[in-house]
């Protein structure tokens, strides 16, 4: 970034603040650790000593095995709930269990049991007070139910009984006598619903007696009534369905006769009707196969044949064949009179089967109606005697289910039963004192941790390079590490074996007795990037101020006057904080004559200078405090002091009060080549800062850049990011080797 633009913009917008960085909440958090370990003891301890106070709770269990199957009464699958007339799902009736183990009729019974009423512990453990009688049972009623928790075990049918009482002893009769009692309840419940039962059933079975007797009676009338008594309904059916087929099968047989004789009948009337005296009947079958007719066709052929010889002989008046014209007359006639006795053979065999078959039909149709009347019959005896069937298979089953509710009432066995029972327990499951003491610990180190990180969090403080960067659009020129921490880490150094490096009494000179410190080599690094910044133009008057006061304005300047001196520059420190000097008391000389004496032309400026152990660096003290500070720095002779100083050397620092505080700074950066600004890392707030380059913004001051001094680096929260510089440190302290 150049100073240009840093000049311009030196404060950039709120929403260009980055956010917390992980790193600052671990050095916060190591920077108060001694508060949270403090925390922690202090609510750790407070917790252990109130655990201690705290009276000791005991726990017993007792464990039961709940079966939801019932001994079957009413049906194969029966349970309780269907005995009330509803059927309920398998966690239904855990659940209504577990309601019941807590109902007032078991408690009570419980509490009667243990004599819990009488028991004075019991009474004074719990406070209550209230007289013998309905009030004392209410008020242990409530104890117990309190104290008592039904906890089934998953994917099984065990229930706990789980009870917490001051005394272990007692919580385990309590625990053991909830259980009896809900037992006791169960069966004394399943009896009483088994003997509900039995009396119901006793009139149900009686009730399908008589129903049974009454059906028994109808049906046997009903029999007598259509004479069923020797021969059965099923049998008279049998009878009537065999003669319907019988007959059927005659009528189909008269039928197929009548039809077949018809047919001849009518193919003999149709070839007497078209044959000439008996010519052409030979080819109905019935009169081809009868043998006379079959005897007179040969007779008339013997004739015909004979006709035939005598005709060449004789003439046809002739006796002889008169003769035999008269024998066919005769044998024709004689068939013609055989084929009419045929039909009416077959007239008469026809009305014999149209007889046959009106009978067969009549007799039919009389079969029929008996069948239907036998049918009407059968549904009416089948309805009476299935109500028998019905009605004696319900009564059996009453009375089967009669002696088996019975039996059950005789068996008193019940649906839940022990599993284990409750046994006293010495150790107590609260409150346990190491583990609240633990918890308290954990409590306590939260409760610091959250103040640590509160404190981080309303910190304002600039913390480092990053901070600095997001708040102001200035060059960061570099660091000044804090001179206590770097005796520290000298110190801890010699410990480990390398050579200690010599301590200065006076701090603000920490780096002229130990040139190879890291303070020394960050001073340099700073000197080292002014000069970067001033290729382009002059930088001979260099203004050093901050935003508030003790934030090592003084200290930065005599550090980069020392480092610029020992580069080969003549270098001068002008003390300019008219209000609050003391760069005449760092070099140890006096402050009675200084820059106020030789504006008030009681001095020289020769005379004012004075000069430090440090080759090529001096000192112009403040001199005596004026009245008007601002005022003399706007007078023309600061101005001529300040160019005859510029004649005598390469390069001037102006030390002077901080920005916000007065106006002097400001008088003073219109007259240097460029400013300084120093922060003080977690010493000066952000805001401070921002409000310092915006008053510096405002009159156009050349801002060169910002150096955050006072840095530990043993805090943790530098260490990453200036490690060159603690490389260049330990470089530089090593024992040399070699030639």
């Amino acid at each position: 970034m150049s100073t240009l633009e840093s000049s311009s913009n030196p404060v950039p917008p709120r929403s260009e603040l980055i956010s917390i960085d992980p790193k600052e909440l671990l050095h916060a958090l190591r920077k108060r650790k001694w508060l949270i370990l403090l925390c922690a003891v202090a609510v750790g301890g407070a917790v252990a000593a109130g655990t201690a106070r705290q009276p000791k709770v005991y726990k017993a269990v007792a464990r039961l095995l709940i079966d939801a199957e019932v001994p079957k009464i009413l049906g194969e699958e029966a349970t309780i709930d269907e005995l009330g007339a509803q059927a309920r799902t398998q966690a239904a009736f855990y659940n209504t269990q577990f309601q019941i183990i807590k109902s007032r009729s078991v408690v009570r019974a419980a509490i009667k049991a243990a004599e819990l009423e009488q028991n004075a512990a019991f009474l004074a453990s719990y406070e209550i007070t209230a007289p013998e009688g309905e009030p004392r049972l209410k008020a242990i009623e409530g104890v117990m139910k309190n104290i008592l928790r039904v906890a089934p075990e998953v994917q099984s049918r065990i229930v706990n009984l789980v009870v917490e009482d001051f005394d272990a002893e007692r919580a385990a009769r309590i625990a053991n006598q909830i259980g009896q009692s809900y037992i006791d309840a169960t069966l004394e419940r399943r009896l009483s619903t088994v003997r509900g039962a039995s009396s119901w059933l006793d009139e149900r079975v009686d009730e399908f007696k008589n129903q049974l007797e009454g059906a028994e009676k109808q049906l046997q009338e009903f029999r007598e009534k259509h004479m069923l008594i020797s021969v059965s309904l099923e049998d008279r059916q049998n009878m009537i369905s065999g003669s319907l087929t019988t007959l059927n099968q005659k009528l189909i047989e008269t039928r197929t006769q009548l039809i077949s004789l018809r047919s001849e009948r009518k193919v003999m009337q149709d070839a007497i009707s078209a044959s000439d005296k008996g010519a052409g009947l030979d080819a109905v079958p019935i009169i081809s196969r009868n043998p006379i007719i079959t005897e007179l066709k040969t007779s008339i052929t013997s004739l015909y044949k004979q006709k035939a010889e005598n005709s060449a002989r004789y003439g046809e008046k002739h006796p002889v064949m008169q003769g035999i014209e008269k024998q066919i007359a005769e044998a024709q006639d004689r068939l013609s009179a055989e084929a009419g006795l045929i039909i009416a053979a077959l007239d008469h065999d026809i009305a014999a089967l149209d007889g046959a078959e009106i009978e067969l039909a009549k007799a039919m149709a009389e079969e029929k109606d008996k069948a239907i009347q036998l049918n009407n019959l059968s549904l009416e005896y089948n309805q009476l005697s299935r109500g028998v069937g019905t009605t004696k298979s319900m009564y059996e089953n009453l009375l089967t289910r009669h002696t088996q509710a019975d039996l059950s009432g005789l068996l008193e066995s019940n649906f839940v039963r022990w599993m284990e029972m409750a046994e006293a327990d010495p150790r107590p499951v609260r409150p346990i004192l190491e583990k609240n003491a633990a918890l308290g610990l954990l409590l306590g180190a939260f409760l610091g941790i959250l103040i640590a990180v509160g404190a981080m969090l309303l910190d304002n403080t600039v913390k480092g390079q990053t901070d600095l960067e997001a708040l102001l659009n200035l060059p960061f020129l570099g660091i000044l590490p804090s001179i206590e921490g770097e005796t520290k880490t000298a110190r801890a150094r010699s410990k480990s074996g390398a050579p200690a490096p010599v301590e200065s009494n006076t701090r603000d000179l920490y780096i002229v007795s130990n040139p190879k410190s890291a303070v020394a080599e960050c001073a340099r690094s700073i000197r080292t990037n002014l000069m970067f910044l001033s290729t382009g133009r002059s930088l001979k008057k260099v203004l050093l101020t901050s935003a508030g006061p003790a934030e090592g304005k003084s200290t930065t300047a005599i550090a980069l006057g020392i480092t610029m001196a020992q580069a080969g520059n003549r270098v001068l420190v002008v003390d300019t904080d008219l209000r609050r000097p003391r760069l005449h008391r760092v070099f140890g000389v006096s402050g009675e004559v200084g820059l106020t004496s030789v504006l008030l032309g009681s001095n020289t400026v020769e005379s004012a200078i004075k000069r430090s152990e440090v080759v090529g660096l001096d000192l112009l003290p403040c001199g005596p405090l004026p009245p008007n500070p601002a005022e003399l720095l706007h007078t023309d002779g600061f101005a001529k002091i300040v160019k005859e100083l510029e004649a005598r050397y390469d390069r001037i620092i102006f030390d002077s009060p901080p920005v916000n505080a007065v106006t002097d700074a400001i008088i003073l950066s219109q007259i240097v080549d460029g400013t300084i600004l120093v922060v003080k890392a977690m010493g000066t707030p952000r805001e401070a800062i921002r409000r310092t380059a915006r008053h510096l913004q405002d009159v156009r001051a050349h801002v060169l850049g910002v150096v955050l001094n006072d840095v530990d680096f043993e805090e943790g929260g530098y260490a990453q990011h200036y490690y060159y510089q603690r490389y260049g440190y330990a470089y530089g302290t090593e024992p040399e080797r070699g030639a």
